[in-house]
């Protein structure tokens, strides 16, 4: 018994690294201010924090696509 509890212990803290290091990845790419107003969102729904904070994360990492398909969709739209 006590090393299932170890086990599920260090699961545990695992788990809470992980976050703590996602929410530091989300700080260094939005910046303190608006991570700030981010979290003051969690008053509202909460539980639709983690997943703003992918759709942030994965606007980031593809910004440069999203860059060129929006400027495609513009172009495309001045020809027609």
């Amino acid at each position: 018994m006590n090393r299932i509890r170890t086990a599920v212990i260090a699961l545990v803290v695992k788990a809470q690294t992980v976050t703590v290091f996602g929410y530091m990845g989300v700080i260094s790419f939005l910046g303190v201010e608006a991570l700030v107003v981010l979290l003051g969102f969690t008053t509202v729904l909460p539980i639709a924090i983690p997943f703003v904070l992918i759709a942030v994360a994965f606007a980031y990492f593809f910004r440069e696509r999203l860059k060129a398909a929006w400027a495609f969709i513009r172009a495309k739209r001045k020809r027609a």
